[in-house]
């Protein structure tokens, strides 16, 4: 049976470990089996919920057990697989992409209101 795994949301958070400081950690966000999965793709650690924002909740919850149950001498990373990493980075790009579209939309609709009043317009000459 295979699974569909539809890449819902890449998040990035932080965190702050005794002795070690603030680390950004990276997220993804995925719909498949009928509930929402997040993974800490840094730790490669993963948790579900009914809705988005149980699982965030969840997440963190799994973080903590994860952190406890870590030994002196392990790794603190261990990245999730490539292909949630891959789908994280296209999310990514995707959101950056509409965000700049955007933002050129927001900038050419204010030079057109800038150009239609005549009294904003001042040339100066040196």
């Amino acid at each position: 049976m295979n699974i569909q795994i539809e890449p819902k949301e890449a998040l990035t958070g932080f965190i702050n470990l005794p002795g070690i400081g603030q680390i950004r950690l990276d997220f993804l966000i995925t719909y498949e089996s009928d509930a929402f999965y997040i993974r800490c793709l840094d730790f490669g650690i993963m948790s579900c919920g009914k809705t988005v924002d149980e699982c965030k909740e969840n997440i963190k919850e799994a973080i903590e057990i994860y952190l406890e149950g870590l030994s002196e001498g392990n790794k603190l990373f261990k990245p999730s697989p490539l292909r949630y990493w891959k789908m994280f980075y296209e999310l990514r790009y995707q959101r950056e992409q509409k965000e700049k579209q955007e933002f050129s939309q927001k900038e050419k609709h204010a030079i057109e209101e800038f150009l239609r009043r005549e009294d904003n317009l001042a040339l100066q000459y040196a």
